[in-house]
C-alpha cells in the first residue's frame, strides 16, 4: 500500500514539473527578456515551481515574471541522472551481499 502511495506521489511530482516546464517553454521564455509569470495551479505546482527556482532551473526576472535557464536544467537532469544510477547500484550491491548470505547458509545448514 505504501508503494502504490509513493509511486502516486512521484507521479504527480513529476507532472507538476512537467507542466511547469511545458509552461516556460511554450512561451519561448528562455532567457531575462522572454521571462514570463506563472501562477501555480495548486500546493503541489507551488511546491515544484519553488524547487525549481531553489535550484537555478527557473530564474526570477523581476514583476513576478521568470525564465527557464537551459544549462541549470541540463545540469539537474545529470544530478538526477546520476544519482539514480548511484541507488541503483546500491540496490544491486545489497542484493547480490543477500544471495551470498543465503547460498552460505544453504552450506553451513
Amino acid at each position: 500500500m505504501a508503494t502504490g502511495a509513493a509511486t502516486a506521489i512521484a507521479a504527480a511530482v513529476a507532472r507538476a514539473q512537467r507542466d511547469i516546464r511545458e509552461h516556460f517553454e511554450s512561451a519561448g521564455a528562455f532567457d531575462p527578456g522572454s521571462a514570463v509569470s506563472y501562477d501555480p495551479p495548486d500546493r503541489m505546482h507551488e511546491r515544484q515551481f519553488d524547487l525549481l527556482v531553489g535550484r537555478g532551473v527557473l530564474r526570477p526576472e523581476g514583476s513576478g515574471r521568470y525564465w527557464i535557464d537551459r544549462e541549470a536544467e541540463r545540469i539537474e537532469q545529470e544530478r538526477r541522472r546520476s544519482a539514480g544510477i548511484a541507488v541503483l547500484k546500491i540496490v544491486l550491491i545489497v542484493a547480490a551481499l543477500a544471495i551470498a548470505a543465503a547460498a552460505i547458509m544453504r552450506r553451513i545448514s
